[in-house]
Order: C-alpha cells, then structure tokens, then sequence
C-alpha cells in the first residue's frame, strides 16, 4: 500500500507544468459558428427638416422617415415605402415578403426619395392617412434579410403639418392684366419664412418691394400671404412670372417652393368692370347682377364679372370674401335666422383697383320644411334604374307630408313631382324610389323592413341617376329649394353621403361611403 503510494507522488512530480504557447486566432475546434441574427426594424420616427421628431399620428406635410433598425440596410430593389390610405396591415405583410408588389399596392405607392436608413415622400396632404413600410426583402450590408417587414399606419397633422402655395393674384395663366398693376400676391396655407420671392419679367428679375399683408384684405379666408411692389408700371403685352424659391421654408424646415405663376400683361392699364348675364335657378332670385339662393339659414349670393375680381360682401354685422380668378363669384353667408331680412353691401376689385359697389336686400323664408337630401344609391349592383334610392331626412321636430315634393337633376326645371302623401317622421328618414324597387334584392345593402318607401314613378329624375355623378336638387311646393346634393360618382354599392344636417349641396358637406337605406351613417 505504502509503495503504490509513493509511486503516485513521483509520477505527479513528472508532469511537466510548463505554461501553453498563445495562439493567433480561434481555434478551429471543428463546430460551425452560429449565425448573426437577421437584422430587425425597431421603429419608424418621422422628422421634420430641421431633425425634430413628430409623432407618426401627426407627423408634417413633408416629413422625413428614419428607420431604426439592428443593421443598416439596403437592397437592390426600392425597400421603403409610403402608401396612400390606412392599408390592410396583414395583406400588406405578405405582399412585403417578396417583390415586385402587387399591381394594387404598387398604384398606391408614393416616389420616395431614399438615402441610406432615411427616405421622404412628396409634400403629403393634411389630415389624410397614410402607410409607411419596411419591405421584408430589405438586408443587411452582410447580406442577411430582415426578419419581418415592418409596417405602420400615420397620419399627417392637419393643422400646423407645414405650408403650400394655394394661390396668387393674378392667377397663374391670367390674361390681359393691367400693367399698371397694384397688387401682386402670394397666398400660403400655413406659416412660412424667408424672403426667396420674386417677380421675373421679360428682362429678368423685375424689382419689387416685399412685405406680409393679411390674407383677409386681399379676400382670402386665412394663411400667410407676401406682397410684391413692383417699383413701376409693367411692359404691356409682356409675359410675368411669380417665382416661390426653395428659401421659402415652412413652420418645420421643409422647403416650400419652387413654385412659380405665369400672367400676361395686356395694353391697358385699367378697364372698368363689366357684369355677366346670370342665368338665375328656379329657387333662386335675382338681385341687381346677382342671383341669391336663401333658405332659413344661410344664403348664397352669385354673379359673374367679364374678368378676374376680388369679392367683399358686408351683411348681418360682418364682412365675407372671395377670390374669383375667373370672375364667377360665390359667397356664402351662414349663421342666419328663419325670416331674417338682410341688408347687403357687395364691393368688388379688380385686378388693376377698378371697383364696383352693389346695395341690396334679401329675405330669408320663414316656414321651409324641414327636410333635405341625405344619401343618394346612384349605383347599385342590383339592376339600373330600378334599385337607385335618394334618401330625404326630416330633421325636424314634427312630421312632415311629402306631397308636392320635387325631385330634379336640373337647376332650372322642376323635376318629378311626388303625388303621394306620405309622412315622414320627425327624425325619420325616407326612400325614394322608383314603382319597381325591390327593398328585399340580396345584391345591395338590406333595406330595413320598416324603412318607408315613397314610390316616384318609373325612375328617379331624367330616367334613372347618373353612375358618374349629377347634382340633385329637392323642392317643396312652392318651388323653394329644401336640400340639394352635388355631382359626385359613386362605385357599384356604394353611396353618396352627407354629413350632418345641413341643406346646402356642396361637394364638401358629402363622402363617398357604405349605404345605410333608412338609417343615420
């Protein structure tokens, strides 16, 4: 026992205990190293030009999209996108999977222009929504592909987003200006800064003093508006240019222009104003040159001038404008009372000073019904004509008989006049509809069993509605004008919808929507 012992202990002593030599490099042991990772998009940010973030859910006109991610990344083929519209996120993912895209979303893209993990759309619109993306065939400079596409859904502020031109006086491609012309103006939708404006004439840059003015004393309704004071008169029969530069930056850095209008001079340096012949519709009434549309609301005073003019009309304690580069003036005044009698005072300015001042009065009626136009089915996918439908809301407080009710596409023709006697509910709504209409065909929306129906003859106005859209105008016995609603096309099934209450037929108090046959929206 004791010689195994000490045979131990010598054999240990011979070890040699001498250190390793280092080594250069890894060892080749034989496995395969693992992989990197796929690179990853953490996020999106959106900036403005001056680097400040904004919020994806308001981000500015011209923003500036940063992608952070893992890795850098780059590809072959356009891998960063914006698309028009809150997209379907999941249809969209699988179409970011491989290229080239589908022909659908491929026409909802925006040019971008990219550098490196940035990339900027054009100036976007205010208030609209968008879709920015990282496509998933995106890798890194090692070649390995991001492991998912990454998308979010934004939305442009819709005040404070950043600043366009919207207009100039003279208009672009104005003819005939007097060249002794005293106002030059340059209207912007939002707050701008810098100085890169200028006038440029046949002999180059005309010299001009500029300064701010208010939009209002031009008759715009609001925005940052400059001022260009030629130093003297303008050549006659000469071609003008009003130049926006890229100095011209807005409230997040963006540069607003180039931009530019062109106008013509003629050989006069001011003619007097000459009136139009207005063709008045059957529910309006003719005032002076004007025609005015009163219902027991609002009114709408039109006239047409022989060239561009500035409109102020001064009525009910305050004063409202409008810029007509055509000469075809519109003003609208609301916030009236059933009955009211007003008094108006109509000013207009020509583009070389010329002025012309018109006094008149109109009254607005006291007993309209209170009923207006408030969807209209001009396309349906069952069958034309039978199955179009305008709905007629009574927004009142009391039923209301619709006998005597026209219905017509023109402004100067009565239209289809309904026989019938049926009430409408007070806060109720009603169809109209041709004798044939089946509320029960499966191809549209259900009309609801207890939606009332109000049967017009063999088809709504002139032989059925217009798939591409024509205005249409409800009257009420007398001829007074209830509601209207605007050309819009609509596609199969879908609706033109109003929005609110209201009576006036504007284009922008209506949406293209889903149908709600008999029910609010």
């Amino acid at each position: 026992m004791r010689r195994s012992l000490v045979l131990l202990l010598l054999s240990i002593s011979c070890i040699d205990t001498a250190p390793l030599p280092e080594l250069d490099g890894a060892v080749d042991l034989g496995v395969d190293a693992p992989p990197p990772p796929p690179p990853e998009v953490s996020s999106l940010v959106a900036l403005d030009h001056e680097g400040r973030e904004w919020p994806l859910s308001a981000m500015p006109r011209q923003p500036i999209v940063e992608v952070r991610a893992t890795a850098d990344l780059e590809s072959d083929a356009p891998f960063l996108f914006v698309f028009r519209g809150a997209l379907d996120l999941e249809e969209l993912d699988a179409d970011l999977r491989r290229t080239p895209l589908l022909a659908r979303h491929e026409a909802l893209a925006l040019p971008v222009e990219a550098s490196g993990m940035r990339f900027a759309p054009p100036p976007l619109d205010p208030g609209e929504r968008y879709t920015l993306a990282v496509a998933g065939w995106a890798r890194s400079a090692a070649g390995e592909r991001v492991a998912l596409p990454y998308l979010a859904h934004a939305r442009v502020a819709a005040t404070g987003a950043g600043a366009r031109v919207s207009g100039s006086w003279p208009a672009d491609g104005t003819a005939g200006v007097p060249y002794a012309l005293p106002l030059i103006a340059v209207r912007f939708d939002d707050l701008v800064r810098g100085d890169d404006l200028h006038l440029m004439g046949p002999d180059g840059e005309v010299r001009t003093t500029l300064s701010s003015l208010a939009c209002a004393s031009v008759g715009w309704e609001d925005g940052d508006c400059r001022a260009l004071d030629p130093d003297g008169p303008l050549r006659p029969g000469r071609e003008y240019r009003i130049e926006v530069g890229s100095g011209v930056s807005d409230r997040g850095g963006a540069p607003v222009g180039p931009w530019s209008a062109t106008f013509h001079t003629g050989d006069e340096a001011s003619r007097p104003l000459g009136f139009l012949t207005t063709e008045c519709a059957l529910d309006e009434t003719a005032v002076g040159p004007a025609c005015v549309l009163a219902d027991d609301r609002s009114a709408v005073v039109r006239l047409a001038v022989d060239a561009p003019v500035r409109a102020f009309l001064s009525a009910a304690g305050r004063e409202i404008a409008a810029v007509a580069e055509r000469g075809e003036v519109r003003l609208v005044l609301d916030s009236l009372s059933a009955g009211q009698t007003v008094d108006a005072r109509l000013r207009l300015v020509g583009l070389g000073g010329e002025g012309h001042t018109e006094l008149f009065a109109f009254a607005l009626p006291a007993d309209l019904a209170p009923l207006t136009l408030a969807e209209v089915r001009a396309n349906p996918l069952g069958p034309e004509p039978r199955q179009e439908y305008v709905e007629v809301l009574n927004s009142g407080s009391a039923p209301v008989s619709v006998e005597g009710l026209a219905l017509s596409d023109r402004p100067d023709r009565i239209g289809d006049v309904i026989p019938s006697a049926q009430m409408i509910p007070p806060g109720a709504r009603a169809l109209l509809v041709a004798d044939a209409f089946d509320p029960d065909d499966e191809r549209d929306v259900p009309v609801p069993p207890g939606a009332l129906l109000i049967r017009v003859g063999t088809s709504l106005a002139s032989a059925g509605l217009t798939n591409a859209g024509e205005a249409l105008y409800l009257r009420d016995g007398a001829g007074r004008r209830l509601g209207a609603s605007p050309a819009i096309a609509t596609d199969g099934g879908e609706c033109l919808v109003r929005l609110g209450d209201g009576r006036a037929g504007d284009a922008e108090l209506f949406t293209v929507g889903a149908c709600t046959p008999g029910r609010a929206p």
